[in-house]
């Protein structure tokens, strides 16, 4: 009966003291990393001429051209004064000569209007040139300096050491084979922190 007791109370004391680790809730919840993208200083230039562009055109039959045109039969012109708000920024202008050879008065008509515009809009590039630097305020057009903006930043990998013990640990402590190749497969793309931080999970 005495041998009996003793051996009841060593079961005892060896159950109290043994812990079974068979499932660990996994530490690999890996945080997401943090990047921050340089920026682009073309992409930015390239976004400050984009909207919407409020213009005025105005056209009338340009009446100086055909004045020096007037031994010319069936010569017509038209001239298109575009604006934004009140400040022209182009002149263009546009003609056509109706006779025998053209017939087509309606398409003929149609080609100057249409010419005078499209020559007052390259006219205007110039100037919208001029303006731009006008009210940004900048000295040397089309010269991108280089914006450092915020550093591309890329979180140093954990060292080989960190990953050796890190999968000596995990051997130790996780005992289903499909759960520990689960997490060893994890180790690689592991940071010094996170590394840090999972070797101090299993050792606690």
């Amino acid at each position: 009966m005495v041998v009996l007791g003793h051996f009841t109370n060593l079961t005892k004391i060896i159950m109290k003291t043994t812990t079974y680790r068979n499932h660990i809730a996994s530490p690999f919840q890996l945080a997401p990393k943090k990047t921050f993208t340089k920026k682009d200083p073309l992409k930015e230039e390239l976004l400050k001429n984009t909207g919407t562009f409020n213009l005025t055109a105005i056209i009338e039959e340009d009446i100086q051209t055909s004045s020096q045109f007037k031994h010319i039969p069936g010569f017509l012109g038209y001239i298109c004064t575009l604006k934004i708000g009140n400040e022209v920024i182009g002149i263009g202008r546009g003609s056509a000569i109706l006779n025998r050879m053209n017939k087509f008065v309606e398409r003929g008509i149609r080609f100057a209007y249409g010419a005078s515009i499209v020559d007052a809009v390259v006219r205007s590039t110039k100037t919208l040139d001029a303006l731009y630097l006008k009210t940004s305020g900048q000295e040397n057009p089309g010269v991108l300096k280089e914006e450092t903006g915020e550093i591309d930043y890329t979180p140093e990998l954990a060292t080989d050491k960190q990953k050796s013990y890190l999968r000596e640990l995990i051997n130790i402590n996780v005992l289903d084979d499909r759960e520990r190749d689960q997490w060893a497969s994890q180790i690689d793309e592991l940071t010094k922190d996170e590394a840090s931080e999972k070797i101090q999970f299993f050792m606690r």
